[in-house]
């Protein structure tokens, strides 16, 4: 059958007549039958390519076409002899410009031609202006095929945008959008004029070609505000804002959900336009205010009142997709102003009742998304609806509402009393949601820890055994209250001092099922330890079992004793210090105690930060290190120029929390996906520069210390890289492996055994190539590599000595420059004091004048006289970019060429390596001399 079905197709082909659609469609069941053999598909394939090419058969052309497409979707395998052909009929001289788009649809843009046609602007042209209104269509749908000009393209595509046809003008408009994101446009006017082209159709009468301008303004109009300075951004961004607010009143409902999420992308909007959309009546501030834009199709200029009332149509529309829209575009936006977060609040509350569970489900991610950026004020007239949505039916709305609870702040205890007993509500309705309810309770306990001691007094006697001296801790109320109080020591509160200890050991029973719910806090023999711990004794008796130890903390800055499995507060014998029995409030340490062993304590005890850390615990962590600093500053203010071992010790304490805060980022927000990450990528930046500092500017350090530093640049590098966010992806992995390069020869110098963390990162830098797709295999194991990290205790073995430099320009102020004349050099005389430093150091003069590059200029120290700990001299150092201007200004500092650096700068008679600026920038005034 189908030889002869074969036979009868081949004779139809070779003939010089039109194809019937009788033997079309005997061909295309040869195509699309799976068990045609491959001898008769490349026999197919021969007949039409020959009927292609036959000059004699243009009619049949777009069906031969037809054919091919058919043959190269069903058998992949034949495509490239396919393009082949297609190709070659394209070059023919004969062929049709009708069949050009057909046969460009079969050619892959990826695959080399000697001759490209889709680099051919002038069949590109000839094409755009050709009178079938389908092969223009055809070529504006593929314009990311074809590799012409920018300029052509937007030239092409503001022409179609005024096209007759409805079809033509919405898919130029999308061209537009896909060419927003492919090129670089400086030129501000081009910009404006593609931006309000498609604010002009946003007015249009077909549907489809305002739906395509809505989302070309959003495109067009971000990349406006790019180029628009800082005084004009904030204007053209409600401009923007409020052009696309008049779209929400559009009488198609996906227009209204296309403008919703273009409303969700704008980053920089007025508070006074945000609260117009949460407002009827016409506020104060936006009443006079107006931007350029269209309002109708008449009027331009918009008054920025159209905004009133944005929001609120958007939540009660009749379409549950744009209700979704609206409350992630509430989403985006609150994170923009508090008080714009507190009347969405009111708005959202009533979303919780919404029909449509896809909804309310993102209504709670809003008040998530709110309370993540301690923007959720929630009202006690709010709480029965708030808190409905932990009885919901559907398991993904009681999730959603307990993540947004556990990060709401409460203010009144009623509120508190409400919440608890909503989640104990919420767990005998639906057990299987346990772990997750005993997660929650932890975590508001954590922060309302006032509250939790007034709930655990109301009900200590549920708590307490039976008249028989049976424990009901079966319970679900019972173990839910439990769990409660058990986050009360964790909150650094004073006020829970009187809550029994023999509510820890109650709690000791029930620890199978409360590890189960707080596993993503602690590990189940973590727990234990705390809990036999709490049962001891309670945080007030604390000072009372320690006061004859060793320090006398204040209690609501440290808790982090509870965390040591080990006896609390256990000293080396040569660090124990006597007569210490006076508790100071405030204080680390009494005043007589020498500076030194403070920096031992002090360094001493920030390894029982890292528990707190770990639990993100980051406002106790920071009020600690916050009064561990100031004593450690009324050590150091008596001092001239502070010690370095003082020195050290404050700058490792701020490297402490900037890990602290970088590491609570990354555990607990990283699939947020833009505040977040920049905040990280700050935090990271900063711990890394203070880093370098410690190691390049302190003198005398121990290979021990340097490891412990490199250690946690290690670490502050795989947060970063583990991210997957970083623009300098190849660099940090080098910074990485350079890293890890000097830690082994250290270790090998001092044979000092490595930590886990740094040994599984040799192991993983071994299998990472140079290419960043040989690295992202590799994030996962970076990801787990940071669980093996843990704060180690730095011990200063020897006397630090902190390099540091001054440096003036005498009698130089702005009202006394110094003269100079403009296009020659000049020079300056400096008065430079220089304290630790060698004279083998590179030391650098760095001159900069505006946002230009820097000048350097050499220090060389052999030629000047003192000594290492101190020398002073004066040095007069050219500049030789003088402006051509009457009066300018330098800004001078001296800067240290950190040579265990691998960075190295282009500058030819420049540093050779990163530089660590030893003083803050001077600026130094020069003027033209007056006649």
């Amino acid at each position: 059958m189908e030889h002869r079905l074969l036979s009868v197709t081949h004779s139809t082909l070779r003939e010089d007549n039109n194809l019937s659609p009788k033997s079309a469609a005997a061909v295309l069941s040869l195509i699309t039958n799976p068990f045609t053999s491959d001898s008769t598909l490349s026999s197919l394939l021969e007949a039409l390519v020959l009927r292609l090419h036959n000059p004699n058969s243009n009619s049949d052309h777009q069906k031969v076409l037809s054919l091919l497409s058919a043959l190269s979707h069903h058998h992949p395998r034949l495509g490239h002899r396919i393009a082949a052909a297609a190709h070659a009929f394209i070059l023919l001289p004969s062929t049709p410009t009708p069949s050009l788009p057909h046969a460009l649809s079969l050619l892959d843009p990826a695959h080399p031609f000697q001759t490209d046609p889709f680099s051919d602007e002038s069949l590109f042209l000839s094409l755009c202006f050709w009178q079938c209104v389908k092969t223009r269509r055809w070529i504006l749908r593929n314009l990311s095929k074809f590799r012409v000009r920018p300029s052509v393209l937007i030239t092409v595509l503001l022409g179609f945008t005024k096209d007759p046809y409805p079809y033509i003008r919405e898919a130029a408009l999308d061209g537009l959008v896909m060419l927003s994101n492919g090129i670089v446009v400086e030129d501000p006017s081009l910009v404006e004029g593609c931006y309000f082209r498609a604010v002009e159709l946003l007015f249009d009468a077909e549907k489809s070609v305002r739906l395509s301008a809505v989302r070309a303004v959003s495109e067009w109009g971000h990349l406006l505000l790019a180029l628009k300075g800082d005084k004009t951004q904030r204007e053209w961004s409600d401009a923007l804002f409020v052009q696309l607010c008049l779209m929400i009143r559009d009488t198609d409902a996906e227009i209204r959900v296309a403008a919703f999420n273009a409303l969700g992308k704008i980053r920089t909007v007025s508070e006074d336009i945000l609260l117009q959309t949460l407002s009827k009546k016409t506020l104060a501030a936006t009443k006079e205010k107006k931007y350029p834009g269209q309002y109708t199709a008449k009027l331009f200029n918009i008054p920025a009142t159209a905004a009133a009332f944005t929001f609120v149509h958007g939540l009660e529309d009749e379409f549950y997709q744009v209700r979704r829209s609206a409350c992630h575009a509430l989403q985006m936006l609150t994170v923009l102003s508090a008080e714009f977060s507190g009347g969405a609040v009111h708005v959202l509350m009533d979303i919780l009742n919404d029909d449509s569970m896809v909804v309310r489900f993102q209504a709670l991610e809003t008040l998530h998304h709110m309370a993540m950026h301690d923007h959720l004020k929630v009202e006690e007239s709010h709480l029965h609806m708030f808190f409905g949505t932990l009885l919901d039916n559907n398991g993904l709305i009681r999730s959603a509402a307990r993540k947004a609870l556990q990060f709401t702040k409460l203010q009144k205890l009623a509120m508190f009393r409400s919440c608890v007993n909503g989640l104990i509500k919420n767990l005998e309705l639906y057990p299987q949601d346990e772990a997750e309810i005993f997660n929650v309770l932890y975590k508001i306990g954590r922060t309302h820890g006032k509250f939790v001691t007034s709930i655990i007094h109301e009900v200590s006697q549920e708590l307490e055994p039976s008249f028989d001296g049976k424990l009901s801790f079966d319970k679900k109320r019972t173990a839910a209250l439990l769990v409660l109080a058990i986050s009360a020591p964790v909150s650094l509160e004073r006020s829970i001092c009187s809550i029994p200890p023999r509510i820890y050991s109650y709690a000791v029973t029930l620890l199978g099922r409360l590890s189960s719910g707080l596993v993503h806090v602690m590990d189940q023999n973590t727990l234990l330890a705390y809990l036999s711990h709490c049962s001891k004794f309670t945080v007030a008796s604390t000072s009372e079992n320690f006061e004859g130890e060793l320090l006398n903390f204040d209690l609501k800055n440290s808790f982090t004793h509870l965390w040591k499995k080990s006896d609390a507060f256990s000293f080396p014998e040569s660090m124990e210090l006597k007569k210490v029995t006076t508790p100071v409030h405030g204080y680390l340490l009494n005043s007589h105690i020498k500076a030194t062993s403070c920096v031992e304590i002090v360094l001493w005890k920030v390894v029982e930060l890292w528990p707190l850390i770990k639990l993100r615990c980051m406002n106790d962590v920071v009020q600690t290190l916050r009064s561990w600093k100031e004593e450690l500053r009324n050590f150091s203010c008596n001092s001239r120029h502070p010690a370095g071992v003082l020195g050290f010790a404050l700058r490792y304490l701020h490297v402490i929390k900037l890990l602290g805060k970088a590491w609570a980022c990354y555990f607990s927000q990283r699939n947020l996906q833009f505040t977040e990450m920049g905040v990280l990528e700050a935090l990271l930046h900063k711990m890394e520069s203070r880093l370098k500092e410690m190691l390049c500017r302190h003198a005398g350090l121990s290979r021990g210390e340097k490891l412990h530093i490199l250690e946690l640049m290690l670490v502050a590098y795989t947060l970063r890289l583990s991210c997957g966010v970083t623009s300098y992806f190849e660099d940090y992995i080098n910074k990485l492996k350079n890293v890890l390069c000097l830690v082994e020869y250290l270790q090998k110098e001092g044979l000092v055994e490595l930590s886990h963390f740094v040994n599984e990162l040799q192991n993983i830098s071994c299998e990472i190539g140079h290419s960043e797709d040989g690295f992202i295999y590799k994030l996962d194991r970076l990801q787990k590599s940071l669980n093996l990290f843990s704060l180690k205790h730095i011990v200063l073995s020897g006397e630090l000595k902190y390099l540091d430099a001054e440096v003036d320009v005498c009698d130089n102020e702005f009202q006394n420059p110094l003269p100079f004349i403009p296009g020659l050099p000049v020079g300056i005389p400096f008065d430079i004091t220089l304290y630790n430093i060698s004279s083998e150091t590179r030391l650098w003069i760095t001159t900069t004048l505006g946002e230009k590059s820097a000048q350097f200029v050499f220090l060389d120290l052999s030629e000047f006289g003192g000594s290492n700990e101190m020398r002073r001299f004066t040095f007069l150092s050219p500049f030789f970019r003088t402006p051509l201007a009457k009066r300018f200004s330098l800004k001078v500092s001296i800067a240290m060429e950190c040579l265990s650096e691998d960075q190295h700068f282009k500058h030819c008679n420049g540093p050779k390596h990163e530089l660590i600026h030893l003083c803050k920038g001077k600026e130094v005034h020069l003027s033209m001399p007056v006649k």
